[in-house]
Order: C-alpha cells, then structure tokens, then sequence
C-alpha cells in the first residue's frame, strides 16, 4: 500500500493587546470591532474565531448569524456559549437552545434562547454588558415549538430583545432560509404569499398592474390580513439596526446569491435596516462579494486574518497544531479523474484494517480517541459506518442523512469530553462545524476548496501532532511528488489556502457543471419579483413604499417576455424560498431482509443520488448503496414537446419555462416510475402525491451531459425521449 506524508505546520494567528474576560482577542477581531457600519469581508482560517466578531457590534448591541445549514448553527451556539461561559466568565441562567442542540430533548417550557449574567460588567469589545442573550432562528430549532405557534413565539422572544438595555447584547444565530421569509413578510404566511405572487405576475404580463389601487384591491381579494403582517413586522423589529454576518458564503451558488440580494434590499427599504454587514469565509468567493457590496451600496473593506498567520505563539494564539497528512492508497475505482476521486471516498472503508486506523480505536476504547470521518456521499459514509461496526464492534455518531440504527450511536457529537468518533458527509459536518478537540481523522472530498475545510476540522486547539488519513487513487497519489506544494512535505496554511484557491490538483479546484447557468434566465426576474413582494407586503402594512416599486415592475415585465409560467397559483410560493430543493418525501428501506418505511421525508435527490431504488405499495424502497433510476413516462409525451417548442417560434435559446408537477401529471399524464428487475415499470404513487407541489424550470439548454448531471447530482428529474431528455430542474 503505498503512501504519501505531508506535514501542515501549526497555525497561530496575531493577537491584540487586549483581552477579553481571561482570553487576549484576535487581531482581526479587534479590526471588524473597530468598524461599526459598512461592509466587511473577512477572511481567516476555520477554527481562528470569526465567530466571536458576533459580539463586536458595540453601537447597537444586537447581531444576526446566517449559518447555511442546521448543523453549523447547532455547532456556533455550542461554541458560543462555551466562549462566554470558559472564556468571558459569565454564568448561563437559562440554556433551553443549547441543551437543545446537544440533546434534542424539549422541555415543556421550551423557547429558543440562552440567557448569560455576570455581577460585575464585562467589556464586551467597548460595550459593558452584564447580560447576554443567544436566540435560535431556524426552521430547526423553532419547529419544537410548533403546537405553541413558530411565529408567536419568535414574536414572544423578539418584545424580549426589543427593550434591551445599553449594558445588555442580543445574538440571534439563524439560517438565511428563515430570516428570508421574516423579511419578505412570508413566514408562515407561504401558501398566500404564494398566490399573490402568482397574480402579480399574471396581471403585469397584461400590464394590468400598475397603480397602488390595483396592488391594495388585490391583496384584500386574497385576504391579506394586517393583523398577521404586523405579526411579523414585530417579530422582526429588534434586527433593524444591527450587524448582519453571513457565514460560509463560498457555500452558495447563483439562486442563493441572488435571494441575498433581495434580502439586504427589503432589509434597508422595507425594513429601514441600518447597521454592519459582515462576510465570512476562510475561502473567500470575489463574485459573491462585489455583487452583494453593490446592492448594499457599500465599498467593501477587506480584513484579511489569514495574512495574521504565523507558526510560532502562545495558547491564546493558537488555531490547531501540526497534522500529519497521510495520503494512502485505496483501490482504483472509476475511469476520470473525477470518478476516481468520488471512489477513493467510497472506498475509505479501505483504511479501517490499517495499524494507524487500528491504533485509533484502541485509543477510542480507552476512552482517550477523538476523531471524524468525513466523506463526500451519503453512500459512501454509511458504507465506512457498516465496515466499521462490522470489523471492529464500534458504532459511530453518524452525521449524514439517514444513518442506519444498527451501526450508528445516539450519542450526542457536541460533548468536549470522553471519547467520540463521527462519520458523516461534508455537506454535514465538513463547513464549518466544530467538534473539540479532535486529534485523528478520515477525509476524502473531490474538491480543493472542500477538502481544506474539512481536514481544518482535525486539531484544533491541540498543540499536539494530529493525523489524517487521506483515501486516493494510486494515479493521484502519485502526482503528489510533483505537485509544487505537497513536494515540499512542510506545508503552511497559506499555502494550503493559495492550492486550494489556484490550483486544486490532484484533487479539483471546482467541479465543472455549468448547471447553474440556466438559473440565470430566470435570476434576475425572481430577484425583482421578491423585492415587489416585499414592498406590496409592506405598502399593505402600512401604506409606504409604493414609489420603489416602479423600477422593478418594468424589471419582471421584461423579463416575463421570455419566461413562460404553466403552474397552479396554489404552488407559486415555492419562488418564495431562499433556496432551490427537490420535495422532501416518504420511503421505505429494507435493512437485512426486514422493510422499515418512514413518513419524516428524505431529499429525494439524496435518494437518487446514494442508493437503488424500488418501489414498495407506491412508496420509493431502497435497498442498497448505489443510483437510483426513478423514470416520467407522458402519456401526452408528443403534446408536452409541441408546448415546449412553441417558445422557438420567438427565439428558443431565451424561453424559460416554469411548470409545476401537478400540471404534468394532469394535462399530459405523466408518472414517476421505477424499473427494477422488470420489464414492467412500478408506479411510485405515494411519491406523485408528494411531488404535487414541485415547481421545475425547463431550461433552454438541452444536452444530455447536462441532463445527466442535473439528474445524478439530485438537482432535479428528466423526462425520457425517443432522442435526448427533458430537463427538469428544481426550483
């Protein structure tokens, strides 16, 4: 077996000379401290503290975190409050949201929130407070509330923040998902809102909308109630002079960057916002940057923390000690490159029956072994989760979807102490998320950019050596020699960064899809359709802000010349979110011979995705690791192939097409099927009922590269021809 060792150099950054409670603060966050409007980028290494810049917002006391996933947040609240209570020294008297996000367990008094004294006034970053609160808002943590009302109690904490002293600071850490609808006045409001974006496109098609008679006669038609709005405006009133810091963002693509944008517009003109914006990343995205600083009307101010690196320091200074990458070999598993990178993760499992792997679970039996395992699928982690309990007895805290009863422990992964292995995926534990004091790990992702994120989640604050088995190929592995920067066998992190950012070999430096370029056709209508929506919302409120609305109407109309909507107005709130998703369904799994179902939902691209897959009384069954092929079979096939082509009477490389599930099914009698060691196709019927509110957009672009690729990375479904597909995307 052959292998590669590389060593990273410790990473320590620059401290200021002052300090914070019995810990000296970081330079950069002494700088983000110091600015207390505008538009920051910052850029430092995972694990440095960007975080705690939450706290720096010495003016208006209150910050809002925008975290990408429900994982990452769970993990920022146990950070936080560790830093509070080890490090400010300030004694938690309520802690229901991080007991929560350590256990899942609900009290019956349960609200969203920590709350942390001190007797004596801490200097919080210029600001002495003798009180801090730590809210969670995210669909997450707020769903254990839901008999009591999700936006009642938002409203409930939010009158709390709504009064809070000059010696008090707000925290609210949440997923731009749910913040998104607060301000667009749509939470919990979906299905309304929905509707009323679907008239306001219809009527400015025939530009019959243009007045704010037309904008208020049609809200009170569909019983837009103020007493609801008025709901939201108050849950929403503590954030409207605050600083806004949004995490990760290299995560988001187009769609997402352009929900953004909306965003922080309805955040200053609907909602009067005034404050700070802070970007965070340690792999910083220019594109997402200048587009954001531009609709903010901003001049962005770079603090980069990353040139604050040094390899020498103190405990206050350190980040993560030296790991010892080891790159070793696993059996050869695909024929490109990117297939060989996607089956060395597959065959990680490989590295189980390994001494160094080995040595590890004896130190994890002793109770003094903490490590991760982090792979690129969900496939693939739960195989290294099944040959791990099979060749060695233990069960691991299994982070990704799905995770099997039989191999997986229960136990909670946030706990500092006492021994802990995770497996998971990247999408779920490999961005950002934080588990203590990790000295050994298992990391295989496809890209550069990835792979420095996840392997920055081994040794932090350990000034020992830590080690990471990396799973390749033996073609890539043996590239590693003449690699200008593994050559060298000493790395430092900015160095790693700079890879990982130009270069990315052997591993990828991105994956070259291109899918998201047919969001663009519709991107900059949706854009100006949610900044309408906003305003409508806002002018039915309390009848400002009907002049904005002017630039954007004629914005849609434009772009409503090339866009074509087929779609029952009861579905149209699907636009309304901040991301594009696949519907979340029902299946059944069949585990040793025994069929379990489940009605909690899955993605149905994880399933697609990750395993083969049947059918079991109409419901999707999976059965083995592998990729699945569900079908749509129309009837109506030649009568859905003249609709599209009508567009390419006017110029087909513009037309866009939005359809939902529910028109396909009923005008041109499609079904979703599997085939499954048959000739006779198995109708997912349980699926079709799911399905039924599932916005696509049939793009313009019809390629089978592309439609393959849509389809097997689970970013939507095709339908079949005679010759080539019909792309189905998600929205």
């Amino acid at each position: 077996m052959y292998e590669y060792e590389v060593t990273l150099a410790p990473v320590y950054i620059e401290s200021s000379s002052e300090e914070l409670g019995n810990t000296r603060i970081r330079r950069f966050q002494k700088e983000v401290a110091d600015v207390t409007e505008g538009f920051v980028v910052l850029s430092a290494p995972t694990g440095s503290g960007k975080t705690v810049t939450l706290l720096t917002d010495r003016e208006h006391g209150v910050s809002v975190g925008l975290y990408p996933s429900n994982e990452l947040l769970r993990s920022q609240v146990a950070g936080l409050h560790n830093f509070i209570v080890n490090h400010i020294g300030m004694r938690p008297e309520k802690t229901m949201l991080y007991d929560y996000c350590r256990t899942g367990v609900v009290p019956e008094d349960y609200i969203p929130l920590n709350i942390y004294v001190s007797d004596r006034k801490v200097d919080l970053f210029g600001r002495r407070v003798g009180k801090i609160y730590i809210v969670g808002m995210s669909g997450d943590v707020v769903k254990a509330v839901a008999d009591r009302g999700k936006l009642d109690m938002l409203v409930k904490v939010s009158d709390m923040l709504a009064s809070i002293d000059e010696d008090e600071y707000a925290v609210t850490l949440a997923t731009p998902d749910t913040f998104f609808l607060l301000t667009l006045y749509a939470y919990r409001n979906i299905d309304l809102v929905g509707r009323l974006t679907h008239y306001i496109l219809l009527l400015l098609r025939g530009r019959l909308l243009s007045g704010y008679e037309e904008f208020d006669k049609l809200m009170r038609m569909l019983g837009m109630s103020r007493a609801e709005l008025e709901k939201i405006a108050r849950a929403f009133l503590p954030y409207r002079r605050s600083s806004l810091f949004i995490d990760e963002y290299h995560l988001y693509g187009y769609y997402e960057l352009s929900s953004f944008k909306a965003l922080l517009y309805t955040l200053a003109t609907v909602h009067g916002w005034s404050g700070r914006i802070i970007l965070s990343s340690a792999t910083p995205n220019t594109t997402f940057q200048e587009e954001l600083a531009d609709e903010a009307g901003m001049t962005p101010l770079h603090i980069d923390g990353l040139s604050h690196i040094k390899e020498r320091g103190d405990v206050d200074e350190l980040v993560r000690g030296p790991v010892r990458l080891i790159f070793t070999e696993v059996s050869e598993d695909g024929r490109s490159e990117i297939a060989r990178l996607y089956g060395a993760s597959r065959r990680a499992y490989e590295l189980i029956s390994t001494p160094r792997f080995r040595e590890f679970i004896e130190k994890f039996r002793e109770g003094r072994g903490r490590g991760a395992v982090i792979l690129e699928k969900v496939s693939h982690a739960e195989i290294f989760a099944e040959a791990l309990y099979r060749e060695t007895g233990v069960k691991p805290v299994c982070m990704y979807s799905m995770p099997r009863e039989d191999v997986c422990e229960e136990t909670p992964a946030y706990e500092v102490g006492g021994s802990l292995l995770v497996v998971g995926t990247g999408a779920k534990i490999g961005q950002g998320v934080e588990f203590p004091r990790l000295s050994f790990g298992v990391v295989a992702r496809v890209t550069a950019v990835d792979f420095l994120q996840s392997i920055s989640r081994i040794g932090r604050r350990l000034e020992e050596e830590s080690i990471v088995l990396v799973p390749m190929a033996e073609r890539e592995l043996k590239s590693l020699a003449e690699n200008s920067v593994f050559a060298k066998k000493n790395v430092s992190y900015y160095e790693l960064a700079e890879w990982a950012e130009k270069i990315g070999k052997p591993l990828m430096r991105k994956i070259p899809s291109g899918y998201e370029t047919v969001y663009r056709g519709i991107i900059s209508m949706r854009e100006s359709m949610l900044k309408i929506v906003g305003l409508a919302l806002h002018f039915r409120l309390s009848g400002a802000g009907y002049g904005d609305m002017a630039s954007h109407i004629e914005r849609v109309r434009i772009s409503l010349q090339n866009l074509r909507i087929i779609a029952s107005p009861d579905y149209m709130g699907t636009l309304l979110m901040f991301r594009s998703s696949g519907p979340s369904v029902s299946y059944c799994r069949e585990i040793q011979g025994v069929v379990k179902c489940y009605d909690e939902g899955e993605d149905l691209g994880t399933l697609v995705r990750n395993y083969e897959i049947a059918s079991c009384n109409g419901y999707p069954l999976i059965k083995s690791v592998g990729r699945g092929e569900i079908k749509i079979e129309c009837k109506k096939i030649a009568d859905l192939e003249s609709f599209i082509r009508r567009g390419e009477e006017r110029d087909r490389s513009k037309t866009l097409i939005i359809i939902d599930w529910h028109t396909l099914r009923d005008l041109f009698q499609c079904r979703i099927v599997v085939y499954k060691n048959s000739e006779e196709p198995e109708e997912l019927k349980h699926l079709d009922r799911e399905l039924e509110d599932q916005l696509f957009l049939i793009p313009n672009i019809m390629n089978e590269d592309l439609s393959e690729y849509i389809y097997r990375s689970g970013k939507g479904l095709r339908i079949k021809l005679g010759k080539g597909s019909i792309t189905l995307l998600y929205l």
